[in-house]
């Protein structure tokens, strides 16, 4: 069976392939970047309609959308390219709580293996250890690669909606992305803040017409709010709408992981292992992740300072008023996060985009409708699973916001 494992990345890469999923667009290609720093042929994977009818073809049919996508384009890949399996990497983290994203490797490994692929190694770092089971220093780079992406990402969905000339952002962010992956395969992290400082600057010249447009906060489950294969591209259809789209980052789930740990530590252990763990925690949150994550968005100061951060324990506090923080997972941060963007960003609705059969985006849903009379916004919840149209429920929304704003003009 193909190995599953909590690999350490570290060495020359051994000549390996390793293919990353593409759950984020950005976020996806700087940690192939990080690889390929460390000696591995790293590439994100290509998703399309027959990688993931593919996928469909290979596992039962009531998992989650990002498991047949992405199983699917792993195995296009290695059937176009015919790659030696004892050659090829998968990196497919695993997550915790009431989700079947902590099972997505184990079934890979069981499919793999039926196609006679039994070598390829599975690289399966777990949130239930904040991922630790990665080298420290490549983990670090990830940490990075992938606030980095973030606050790219938050460049271009600030700018574009408003731009003057048509396709000047795209075209700006893809040469800017382009050289923040050369600047991570480096291997430093001095360049990453000089190529993040040009792209704040090339994207602050970009000419926008000043107008009001609806502002509409996107959350639900991880990988299927972030892929725009998989979502219809959300954010896009936003915009095409009239509107201006703010994601939820992927840096939070990582600082949930992280934090989330502490917890656990808190409630289920005493003693001095306890104690060290608890230091072990803060020392990382304080030092590292929060360090670097304050010190790249004081470099976006110029065009993101009303779109910084908040405290991860301020999103589970707020998540923390529908439901318990022992029970891990996305609706805690899905809740959290919502409300955040409404009182704080003053969106003027909420999209919660979750896989079919998700049951954090069942959850989740069931509850919103109370946090609409709470908040007074609309929430939109849509659930994927790469057939349809599930975004047309934004038409009407976005047209009823549309007016009301033209009304207050």
């Amino acid at each position: 069976m193909a190995r599953l494992e909590e690999q350490k990345i570290s060495g020359s890469g051994e000549g390996r392939t390793m293919f990353v999923p593409p759950m984020e667009p950005f976020g996806a290609r700087l940690i192939a970047a990080v690889f390929r720093s460390i000696g591995y042929n790293a590439e994100v994977l290509a998703e399309s309609d027959e990688t993931l009818a593919l996928g469909m073809k290979y596992t039962g049919g009531g998992e989650c959308v990002p498991c047949p996508t992405t199983t699917g384009a792993l195995i296009k890949a290695m059937r176009d390219r015919k790659l030696p399996p004892e050659k090829v990497i998968f990196f497919m983290p695993t997550a915790c709580g009431p989700c079947r994203f902590g099972q997505y490797a184990k079934l890979d490994s069981i499919i793999f293996e039926k196609l006679g692929w039994g070598d390829i190694r599975i690289m399966s770092p777990s949130a239930e250890n904040a991922y630790s089971g990665i080298d420290n220093s490549a983990r670090m780079r990830m940490w990075h690669a992938i606030v980095v992406s973030d606050v790219m990402r938050k460049l271009v969905m600030k700018i574009r909606p408003y731009e003057k000339n048509r396709g000047e952002a795209d075209y700006a962010i893809e040469e800017l992305v382009r050289k923040m992956e050369a600047s991570f395969e480096t291997g430093r992290i001095a360049p990453i803040s000089e190529t993040l400082s040009q792209a704040v600057d090339q994207m602050g010249k970009i000419a926008t017409v000043p107008t009001r447009k609806p502002l509409i906060g996107i959350v639900g489950e991880i990988y299927v709010r972030s892929d725009p294969f998989i979502n219809g591209d959300l954010i896009r259809r936003i915009e095409k709408l009239g509107g201006e789209a703010m994601l939820a980052p992927v840096s939070e789930w990582i600082l949930y992981t992280n934090h989330l740990t502490n917890l656990i530590v808190r409630e289920q252990q005493h003693g001095l292992m306890a104690t060290l763990k608890k230091v072990r925690s803060w020392l990382e949150t304080n030092f590292f992740f929060e360090k670097w994550e304050h010190h790249y968005y004081e470099i976006a100061e110029p065009l993101l300072h009303d779109r910084r951060e908040y405290p991860i324990d301020r999103v589970m506090e707020i998540g923390g008023k529908y439901l318990p923080w022992q029970f891990e997972g996305e609706a805690l941060l899905t809740l959290g996060r919502a409300a955040l963007f409404v009182t704080h960003d003053k969106a003027d609705a909420i999209v919660n985009a979750s896989p079919m059969f998700c049951m954090p985006g069942t959850i989740t849903s069931s509850i919103f409708p109370k946090f609409e009379e709470e908040y007074g916004v609309p929430v939109v919840c849509n659930f994927y699973d790469g057939s349809g149209d599930p975004n047309q429920s934004l038409v009407p929304v976005m047209h009823y916001l549309r007016e009301e704003i033209a009304a207050a003009v």
